[in-house]
């Protein structure tokens, strides 16, 4: 599969009260998998693959942190929209 060459930025702010911890970071890794696109995530000049759970705890986002997220890819759109949920969300502890 080819990857398209345009690349969508999204700067997003971790609503979590806990920021991005190993749950998330797990629901992160296994959501991307269903997408074909090349996803990264940046924070503080570190850029880490969103296949990583290790990758995505090194960011060390806390609450209210703004992370970069970089999508390219035939389902780019999809996945940045996905993975925004999963890092904006607020209540992730509650469910």
């Amino acid at each position: 599969m080819m990857l398209e060459e345009k690349i969508i930025e999204e700067t997003l702010t971790v609503g979590n009260q806990l920021g991005l911890h190993a749950r998330v970071a797990t629901m992160i890794v296994q959501t991307m998998r269903n997408y074909a696109s090349k996803v990264t995530l940046g924070k503080d000049g570190v850029e880490v693959d969103a296949r990583s759970v290790l990758g995505l705890l090194l960011l060390a986002a806390t609450p209210g942190s703004e992370i970069v997220v970089r999508a390219q890819g035939p389902d780019s759109r999809q996945a940045l929209e996905e993975i925004g949920r999963l890092i904006q969300n607020e209540e992730f502890d509650n469910k």
